[in-house]
């Protein structure tokens, strides 16, 4: 009985990188849908603006243009201001961009909203990748890549069906309102939940031990 008394069990680590984990999948899980409602909507909007299959080609290349040219400048804003702030600009920007196109009067209107997706989409996986170094020891890096990096698959094997059923049901410019809407609020929750380990309320002393062991 002395002994149970002085030797009490050891406090387990919290599993509070799992949470944070969670939540890069449900980004990604959004990130790519919001690249994929274009395919899913390019056929109802050649018909209804009359754009051709090249022009149509110019819409879905504007997203790589700044994408690509964004890269480094993303890279270094978050650099300066975090992982927290620049993916919730980068998410409510995105979004904001994405329910925009629902209301695309043409050819000239959806170039440009594509290109802003596209600059803000930039950041998205810098800020993954250094959200995981920060949340999770080396022996564990690997797996948290694969399950994160697995969200772009199950939004558009998963949620392309779904985003095509809410088309025939109302319209193109509704798959744009409603996935730009779920990433506005989940812009929000990322902003209010995600914390640096060394921030997080709910990490023990052990798991933040764990985690820099590493």
């Amino acid at each position: 009985m002395m002994n149970t008394i002085n030797n009490p069990s050891p406090v387990k680590p919290t599993k509070r990188r799992y949470i944070t984990l969670l939540m890069i999948f449900v980004t990604v899980v959004i990130c790519y849908v919001d690249r994929a409602n274009l395919a899913v909507a390019s056929v109802k909007i050649q018909e209804e603006f009359g754009i051709t299959k090249t022009e149509m080609g110019y819409i879905f290349s504007a997203f790589a243009w700044t994408y690509t040219a964004c890269q480094i400048p993303g890279g270094w804003f978050l650099d300066r201001v975090g992982s927290k702030l620049t993916y919730f600009i980068a998410i409510f920007g995105w979004s904001v961009a994405t329910l925009l196109q629902g209301f695309a009067s043409g050819l000239a209107s959806l170039i440009g909203l594509r290109a802003i997706t596209g600059l803000f989409e930039a950041p998205a996986f810098p800020v993954n990748n250094r959200v995981v170094t920060s949340w999770f020891p080396e022996q564990e890096r690997a797996g948290a890549v694969g399950f994160y990096t697995s969200g772009q698959f199950v939004g558009l094997a998963f949620l392309t069906p779904l985003l095509i059923w809410i088309q025939e049901l109302l319209s193109w410019h509704w798959v744009f309102f409603i996935t730009g809407a779920i990433g506005i609020v989940w812009a929000a929750v990322w902003h209010f939940n995600y914390q640096n380990p060394r921030k997080s309320k709910g990490i023990n002393k052990q798991e933040l031990e764990y985690i820099e062991s590493g």
